[in-house]
């Protein structure tokens, strides 16, 4: 049952900032703005070192794990190609993303089109598991400046489908191209793609992950 949606119409804005922050800290860039590794802050000050802000949370890297895996079992292996990690998607200039669980069609990515170099042709579908980015502005709305903004353009670059799910809130956000957000507990079941449904929070419930 769907019990909200929301519009894509809302333009993201993003402030500017004159602070020079290294190009190692950039974790994405979308429509040619930089977003950071969620604690770049720290290493900026040497309280932290790189390595120790670039994993996944353990919660993060076990959805990631659980719905590659249920995608594997589900979809005609003929057909698609499963993956997850942190996939690097270089879909234009200045428009480079990780993606957290994608589904290719594999007349789309051709064995010649996987190289050691960013994927450059699209998946069908993307998974995302939470907000791993900040901006130089602490005040920024990360919704509006990174999820509506990442979420156009996957859909912009030929994305047919994302689903994003929020740890925080437990909700998931389903998009179509041209169609308002469906909104629901993480709970419900959810078709991640032709059929194969998944409900994280029974998942978790099994596994006995703690939430904060």
């Amino acid at each position: 049952m769907i019990s909200e949606s929301v519009s894509l119409s809302a333009e993201p804005k993003v402030k500017a900032t004159k602070r020079k922050i290294p190009a190692y800290l950039v974790r994405e860039t979308i429509d040619g703005i930089d977003f950071y590794y969620p604690g770049f802050r720290q290493v900026l000050n040497k309280q932290k070192k790189l390595d120790e802000i670039m994993g996944d949370s353990g919660l993060q890297f076990f959805l990631k794990d659980y719905l590659s895996d249920v995608l594997k079992i589900g979809l005609d292996k003929k057909l698609y190609r499963v993956g997850s990690g942190e996939l690097g998607f270089h879909a234009s200039v200045r428009n480079n993303m990780g993606l957290d669980v994608v589904i290719f069609d594999k007349s789309i990515l051709t064995p010649d089109k996987i190289t050691p170099r960013y994927v450059t042709v699209p998946p069908k579908v993307v998974i995302e598991i939470d907000v791993n980015v900040e901006l130089p502005d602490h005040g920024s709305d990360l919704f509006q400046e990174y999820v509506i903004r990442k979420v156009d353009s996957l859909f912009k670059h030929g994305v047919e489908k994302v689903i994003w799910f929020f740890s925080k809130s437990k909700k998931v956000f389903i998009a179509l191209p041209g169609q308002a957000w469906q909104i629901d507990d993480w709970n419900q079941d959810v078709e991640l793609f032709e059929g194969v449904k998944v409900n994280v929070a029974d998942y978790i419930a099994q596994e006995g992950f703690k939430l904060e």
